[in-house]
């Protein structure tokens, strides 16, 4: 029997490196290594390289580009990842185009559940709604994307949940991590006041008033400029450091070092800063947001916060001034990267998923 074929469709396809494209980095990375049993998988893209609201000029060619591939490739099953804003007309396109040449539909979501808009009827919200009852399969990335999915209309038995999974990067790691001379805090992602980078400062700021001895790194693009300045404005200047944009082996090499990751976003899905924290073995502070506690344990491996900078601080200061507790935190987040998000489950559950879609299980 013939395998399956799936074209999975990313924001920016194979060249992609950021967001959702960074986790199918990572799956391109594994399927360049072995197969799935029973599953051929391409990628294609749905937004190109058009900056801000750019890509409306350029969709129109995206679509075609598309549309050439699925004539060329017949695809038993396509994959659909999307998030909202704009991702959500361009996906709904991707969908109707594919149901055209007559593929089962997956979607899957990666970012902030609308329900109130989709409640409220709004433009997005009928988009939304359209794209997960639209689709053969609906992905959520845990239970709590699972309950509101349910909610709005989508059945029980079309939803799956597939947690985000990555490479090991850090299996050779030392674990609880040696103590350095300074406690290194790492802030990974983009840096915006969705993300909180402005109420970690304030945090930091507090922090700096009883322990001297830290660091934190703000890895990522996004308002460097505007928050570097809010460090200096502060203070803390020489105790942040500023990276931009980098690759993701140097980002990873960050995780390493780093003794706590924190993220106190105002929404998340599944933050994959986050897995890759857990996976460095790091303890983890981060808002509870989205499907956030599937990583979090608060109390095992983490803390979860409200989003503070008086909340932030006073984890900060208790695992600064505990050091056996950060340990077996940092001990903690390795074990649960092992049980729950390795790349070789989240391959595994996508072939599972794949299978089941195409009617072959």
């Amino acid at each position: 029997m013939s395998p399956v074929r799936v074209l999975c469709v990313t924001p920016f396809g194979p060249s992609g490196r950021g967001g959702i494209d960074r986790l199918y980095l990572y799956f391109r990375d594994f399927l360049n290594g072995q197969t799935l049993d029973g599953v051929e998988v391409h990628f294609a893209r749905a937004r190109g390289s058009a900056s801000g609201n750019a890509w409306m000029a350029t969709f129109p060619l995206i679509l075609i580009e598309l549309a050439w591939t699925l004539a060329r490739l017949r695809p038993d099953v396509v994959h659909i990842n999307f998030a909202t804003g704009g991702s959500l007309p361009r996906k709904y396109a991707a969908l109707r185009l594919a149901r055209l040449f007559g593929a089962r539909i997956i979607v899957h979501f990666h970012g902030q559940f609308i329900e109130d808009q989709i409640a409220k009827g709004t433009a997005a919200g009928r988009l939304f709604k359209a794209i997960a009852t639209g689709a053969n399969r609906v992905v959520a990335l845990g239970d709590v994307h699972a309950a509101a999915f349910r909610r709005i209309g989508v059945p029980e038995q079309h939803i799956a949940i597939v947690p985000n999974g990555i490479p090991d990067f850090a299996g050779d790691a030392i674990v609880p991590k040696p103590r350095h001379a300074k406690l290194e805090i790492l802030f990974s992602g983009l840096l915006t006041e969705n993300k909180g980078m402005h109420l970690l400062i304030a945090a930091l700021k507090q922090l700096d008033e009883r322990f001297t001895d830290w660091h934190c790194t703000a890895a990522g693009n996004g308002e460097v400029a505007h928050f570097a300045a809010l460090a200096k404005e502060t203070g803390l200047a020489q105790r942040i450091t500023f990276t931009g944009w980098i690759e993701s082996a140097t980002m990873l090499d960050y995780m390493r070092r780093a003794d706590i990751v924190a993220l106190p976003s105002r929404t998340e899905a599944l933050p994959l800063s986050l897995i890759e924290g857990a996976c460095a073995g790091a303890a983890l502070i981060a808002t509870d947001v989205g499907n956030v506690r599937a990583i979090v344990r608060d109390g095992e491996n983490g803390i979860l916060v409200a989003r503070d900078p008086d909340a932030i601080c006073a984890a900060l200061r208790r695992l600064a001034s505990d050091r056996e507790l950060l340990a077996r935190m940092q001990a903690a987040s390795r074990a649960v990267y092992r049980e729950n998000f390795s790349l070789a489950a989240f391959a595994e559950r996508l072939r599972t998923l794949y299978l089941e879609t195409a009617g072959r299980r």
